[in-house]
């Protein structure tokens, strides 16, 4: 419980949750966030993305332990708990996709976000992490294909950053999962005070009282304390101790100034719960949805690269390995010219269509 309800730690964090988008929003919020994304290189030798992915599965593991591994009296799973204990075998195996899909030197390779709140970490993790946002953590393949052909009509994305996509999404549904878990666990903690302040409530004073709520209210789980603190206490009197008890005054005259519309509360702690629940299922549905996706297909529909090149004839012909090899290519010289891979893709294009001035133009941009 302490460990749970550590203030140190500061406030838990609100899941990856906003509103969500149908295509139309998508749409325009593609083109919004292609144009405020500032982008530089990442700094050699440092990287913000791997030490953020092993704190949230440290801290996602440590949730689960105090979900399913201590007794917890009599509070019941929620159903969100029930979902993440049902799937963590999945999670934990797509913790081994995660490891071996892209090693440290690819994500270096990407371009890193300039600024807050994502500074420092790759841009396709910024564009990830509002796709999983804006769907309520749900894996919708229409929708993202959508996303991110808006996305580079303000902001082109590299081959490699499309390709890295898969396991960033898979990335930020276990930073949402961690968020969740700490969250379910952290509000267990908070039940589980409440219910130990009621059975000695002859001990509390209201001094006493401010400093535990303030302290919930730091982690950020004053609410459900709250909540519970009341339930508890109306179930003392249920059992037999009425009003009349003089142990019972100081907690019920707290409570009546702390909780002015208890049914309020409950109310809002019912919707909060079926919230949680609803991305538990989806973070852990998009997991295997991911998994089972043909992207292949999906970046066919959204590199311009790829759909720049495919205009030709010789290269539609080709087999993968030499669409692959030329592919490559493009990325070396996108890099050295410091060009886009689009703009170098329809070079290439010219130069193979024989278009006056092709190879001037090559020239410029290799020398350049």
């Amino acid at each position: 419980m302490d460990r749970m309800l550590d203030v140190r730690a500061g406030r838990v964090l609100e899941p990856l949750r906003a509103e969500v988008f149908g295509v139309a929003r998508f749409e325009e919020h593609g083109r919004h966030l292609g144009a405020s994304h500032d982008v530089g290189t990442a700094p050699l030798g440092r990287s913000t993305f791997y030490p953020r992915l092993q704190s949230n599965i440290r801290a996602l593991r440590v949730a689960y332990r105090y979900l399913f591994d201590a007794p917890h009296h009599e509070h019941a799973i929620s159903p969100a708990a029930e979902w993440l204990f049902d799937n963590f075998h999945l999670i934990e195996g797509q913790l081994k996709e995660i490891r071996v899909g892209l090693g440290p030197r690819y994500y270096r390779s990407l371009p890193v976000l300039q600024g807050a709140p994502l500074a420092g970490l790759p841009r396709v993790y910024g564009v990830a992490w509002s796709f999983v946002a804006h769907t309520d953590s749900a894996f919708d393949e229409s929708l993202l294909v959508h996303f991110l052909n808006a996305y580079q009509q303000t902001c082109e994305l590299t081959q490699g950053e499309l390709w890295a996509l898969p396991t960033t999404l898979r990335v930020v549904l276990i930073e949402n999962l961690r968020r969740l878990a700490e969250r379910l666990a952290s509000h267990k903690a908070a039940q589980e005070l409440a219910s130990l302040c009621a059975t000695r409530c002859e001990d509390l004073t209201p001094a006493t009282l401010d400093a535990a709520c303030a302290a919930m209210e730091q982690r950020g789980v004053a609410p459900v304390f709250l909540a519970h603190l009341a339930q508890s206490m109306a179930g003392r009197r249920t059992h037999g101790e009425t009003a009349s008890v003089p142990s019972l005054f100081p907690v019920q005259q707290w409570l009546l100034t702390a909780v002015p519309d208890l049914v309020a509360l409950q109310a809002q702690q019912q919707i909060n719960q079926a919230a949680d629940q609803l991305s538990m299922g989806h973070a852990v549905t998009a997991l295997r949805h991911i998994g089972a996706a043909d992207w292949s297909d999906i970046i066919s529909q959204t590199s311009l690269v790829l759909r720049s090149m495919l205009q030709s004839p010789v290269f539609a012909a080709e087999d993968e390995v030499t669409r692959n090899t030329t592919l490559h290519g493009i990325e070396r010289l996108s890099a050295r010219s410091r060009r886009g891979e689009a703009a170098v893709a329809q070079a290439l294009l010219a130069l193979m269509s024989g278009a006056a001035g092709a190879g001037t133009l090559a020239g410029d941009w290799l020398e350049g």
